[in-house]
């Protein structure tokens, strides 16, 4: 098979892959549109799992809807005003402080070492391959 510009292509990687192979994790419409945004959006599986999963000993004060909320919202807040396709975040995430801070979190007050400031990166583009219609993958700063 070659692109549009004649090279051969020599393999692909296609969302739908990533999906079915739990690298991205696709958001359900219900929730993204409840936040504001108008196209899919997939979520890097490191970025789920860090920020919108609940972590052990947490679930009595937070549910995954929320924290899913927490991410979409402040990506659609600060997306308003941007006119590119990249576009770096901020929001707070509650998380067991069990030594596990990554380069992309900080304090958000030295009071409360349980609240995070994280910063994540969203990028729009082809949602797939094959599929030119625009859709919003929202990873850590450090995923591509």
């Amino acid at each position: 098979m070659k692109d549009i510009n004649g090279w051969e292509i020599v393999s692909t990687y296609s969302t739908k892959q990533a999906v079915d192979d739990g690298f991205l994790v696709k958001v359900k419409s219900e929730a993204s549109k409840e936040a504001g945004i108008k196209f899919p959006v997939y979520i890097t599986r490191a970025a789920w799992d860090k920020y919108v999963e609940v972590p052990k000993g947490m679930e009595q004060l937070q549910n995954l809807s929320g924290r899913l909320w927490d991410v979409l919202y402040m990506f659609a807040f600060h997306a308003r005003n941007v006119n590119s396709n990249f576009l770096q975040f901020d929001f707070i995430s509650y998380l067991p402080d069990e030594g596990n801070w990554e380069p992309n979190e900080k304090l958000e007050t030295p009071e409360n070492r349980l609240n995070r400031l994280v910063t994540l990166k969203a990028v729009i583009q082809a949602q797939d391959f094959d599929d030119p219609s625009p859709a919003i993958f929202i990873m850590k700063p450090n995923e591509d």
